[in-house]
């Protein structure tokens, strides 16, 4: 399969590419920066873009399988969350590409029926302005109905450690062990996330990745 990645080589975005390459993909890291790709990535191939820029997202991405994007703002770039959400939409459908996952946040999950997991007052208020942004994000793909979509969030907590495994995938509701902590590891996201592309479960609709 023919991987257009944005961001891959940022936290989540490296290991989504380094578990595409290992499972035999191939991988077309599309960054803003001419800056060679980390070692870590050898067997994928970069390509500069101006990743808001829609005309250009197609030409970048024309020929991939699916364009998959593990773009992750700063706090100074929240608007471009939609933005990019909109571009590579638009340039799927001039492309042709027909699958687009992203990588989405927690934040948007449900923790009771209509009760989204940014909205209960206990949500920590330094990551409040980036889920919103992911909100908007996935509010702009819930009207897409022409291009087959992911909004592929991770669990309340993602960080490193090891690969374990033990995760279950599911939709629309976040996703806890029997302690109540909802958590995934860089690498059993990534994989889970890779294996979205493979074999879309997901379609149209927000995905969850969690240890059990």
């Amino acid at each position: 399969m023919k991987i257009a990645l944005i961001a891959a080589t940022g936290n989540i975005g490296s290991h989504i590419a380094r578990s595409a390459l290992a499972r035999g993909h191939q991988v077309t890291a599309l960054t803003r920066s001419a800056k060679p790709l980390p070692a870590e990535l050898a067997g994928a191939c970069a390509q500069v873009v101006d990743l808001t820029n829609a005309t250009a997202l197609a030409e970048a991405v024309r020929g991939a399988d699916v364009i998959a994007s593990a773009f992750g703002p700063r706090t100074e770039d929240l608007g471009e969350v939609t933005q990019i959400a909109r571009a590579l939409i638009a340039a799927a459908r001039t492309a042709g590409v027909k699958r687009v996952v992203v990588v989405g946040g927690a934040g948007s999950l449900e923790v009771a029926p209509g009760v989204q997991l940014v909205d209960v007052p206990q949500f920590p208020e330094a990551y409040k302005s980036i889920a919103l942004a992911h909100r908007e994000a996935y509010e702009y793909l819930r009207t897409v109905s022409d291009v087959d979509w992911t909004f592929f969030a991770p669990a309340a907590m993602i960080g490193p450690g090891d690969k374990l495994g033990d995760y279950r995938t599911g939709s629309d509701t976040l996703i806890s062990d029997a302690a109540g902590q909802s958590s995934i590891h860089y690498p059993d996201y990534a994989e889970a996330f890779v294996a979205e592309l493979e074999l879309p479960q997901y379609r149209q609709t927000i995905a969850t990745v969690a240890y059990i």
